[in-house]
């Protein structure tokens, strides 16, 4: 175990950080810190301090205090860490703007340091990072300003009252309609007043999760299904037009006589994921919200039926792919972009920052929505795969004027500099293969979607019914929903009595 610091080593940190070590002394996962990632605040690259959309006062400093972030270490995929921590000597254009968003905090508040501390905290070992931050919460320690990870186990209700209201948090409370923060995401996340999680824009890997539609240009040439692009300008880009396309895509590339992934298809795709994201992709909801904020059990079950039964008549063809898949795979073993790399596949829905694994393909691709469930759906919609960090704040801050303005900061530099330079520079320029696709992204990121039922799907015990059901082949949701019913709404009260009984704490 090991903690690179630098600056003054006063009493007030190493009394932080050996509260941290007695805290986490019961977890399995070695803690590693990021080391030098904020950078000095002599060091070339912070520039002047920018006009932002910001509501905490410009000569408000915080002088010699260290900003410490739990935060997760990258994985397998190199994902992660690089939201919120980079090296002073980056060249990739989003660490360099990562690095440059830090150095710009260290400066504007007079911090000693603005330090990621990272361990590992990927769904495998979830367990092991909520135990870190709850001992350390626990003990009352004060060894983190902010914590961020993933939001499939940090939606929890079980540890909630182990964080801040952000609409307590000082400055971003008062700033809570700021481009920085994902407004639709507030008012779905929001309960009983209460505002637990945050997700904006210093939430690089929102971005790195949206679903996208990749496709071989090659494939489809050859294929003559026609311009894609145009068809989804017109908006007549559909679900039965994709699978019409991929009628007969099926060649048997290896000589057995039976689809595998030795193959090519015209669709692949991986269950768990991809399939949860049906609930977004085709507009469907978990759950309403009345004018009152009530909150209630409502799907369309008309509607989901005949999504199921379109998905898996389309799954039982030769033309596709259904892989099971899971989060433990690295680029490599991953059959799914094994397949679509070789060049073997015509459509492949995946996260966004898989442009940057496919860039080296040999055979050029293209990224479009994800196509609508048919004509009458509004717009392309997208959704983020549930591994995106969202920010809480821990109740034992040492300092929570200085989180919620440092946070406030953080989150409109990102907005300024960070989302900008992945979108539009790292994405748009260097991993998508033509001007087309650029063009796609700005549809795409017109269709954000985010959902009460889906955030809290875990609580709710919801949100796994398509990767359930289409691995079985199964159709009957009215069954399988009325079987369950009692049971969601059981849930749903005792999350909602949870944050009601925030009040009395």
């Amino acid at each position: 175990m090991y903690i690179l610091m630098k600056g003054r080593n006063t009493m007030k940190k190493i009394n932080r950080v050996l509260a941290l070590m007695l805290a986490v002394l019961t977890v399995l996962p070695m803690l590693v810190a990021c080391g030098d990632k904020g950078g000095d605040t002599n060091n070339e690259g912070g520039g002047e301090i920018m006009e932002l959309n910001t509501v905490v006062p410009d000569d408000l400093t915080f002088s010699g205090e260290t900003f410490t972030v739990l935060c997760r270490e990258d994985n397998a995929w190199g994902q992660y860490l690089h939201e919120i921590a980079a090296d002073e000597d980056a060249t990739e254009l989003v660490n360099e703007k990562v690095y440059k968003r830090n150095l710009e905090v260290e400066e504007r508040f007079d911090l000693e340091k603005f330090e990621a501390y990272a361990i590992p905290g990927q769904w495998a070992v979830n367990g092991d990072f909520i135990n870190t931050f709850k001992n350390s919460i626990l003990a009352n320690s004060g060894s983190f300003d902010l914590i961020m990870s993933q939001q499939a186990y940090m939606a929890d209700m079980s540890l909630v009252d182990l964080f801040y209201n952000f609409y307590e948090v000082p400055y971003v409370k008062d700033n809570m309609d700021a481009e920085h923060y994902y407004q639709d995401i507030i008012d779905e996340v929001t309960i009983d007043g209460k505002l637990m999680y945050m997700v904006g824009d210093y939430s690089l890997t929102y971005w790195e999760s949206l679903y996208v539609l990749y496709f071989n240009k090659t494939m489809a040439e050859n294929r003559n299904v026609g311009d894609l692009y145009q068809m989804v300008r017109d908006g007549e880009w559909t679900f039965d037009k994709m699978t019409e396309m991929c009628k007969g895509a099926w060649t048997d590339l290896n000589g057995d006589v039976w689809p595998d992934e030795g193959d090519s298809f015209g669709y692949i795709t991986e269950i768990p994921n991809t399939t949860d994201a049906f609930w977004d992709l085709f507009d469907i909801r978990i759950t309403s919200k009345d004018e009152n904020g009530n909150i209630t059990i409502d799907v369309d079950q008309a509607k989901m039926v005949n999504v199921l039964e379109k998905v898996v008549e389309f799954k039982k063809t030769d033309d596709t792919h259904f892989q099971q898949t899971d989060s433990s795979q690295t680029e490599d073993s991953n059959v799914c972009d094994k397949i679509f790399r070789e060049g073997r596949a015509l459509f492949y829905p995946a996260t966004l920052d898989r442009a940057q694994d496919f860039r080296g393909m040999e055979t050029d691709f293209g990224i479009i929505p994800y196509p609508k469930w048919d004509a009458n759906q509004d717009k392309y919609y997208t959704r983020a795969q549930d591994g995106y960090s969202v920010a809480v704040v821990p109740i034992d801050v040492p300092n929570l004027q200085m989180t919620g303005a440092v946070f406030d900061v953080l989150s409109a530099i990102s907005n300024e500099t960070v989302i900008p330079a992945y979108y539009d520079m790292a994405l748009r320029d260097k991993y998508a293969r033509d001007d087309e696709s650029g063009e796609m992204l700005d549809i795409i990121r017109e269709g954000f979607k985010f959902s009460f039922g889906v955030f809290y799907a875990p609580d709710l015990d919801r949100g796994l019914e398509f990767r359930i059901l289409i691995s079985e082949d199964n159709t009957n949701y009215v069954s399988y929903y009325n079987a369950s019913k009692k049971g969601y709404e059981r849930r749903l009260k005792k999350l909602l009595e949870k944050y009601a009984s925030l009040d009395e704490q």
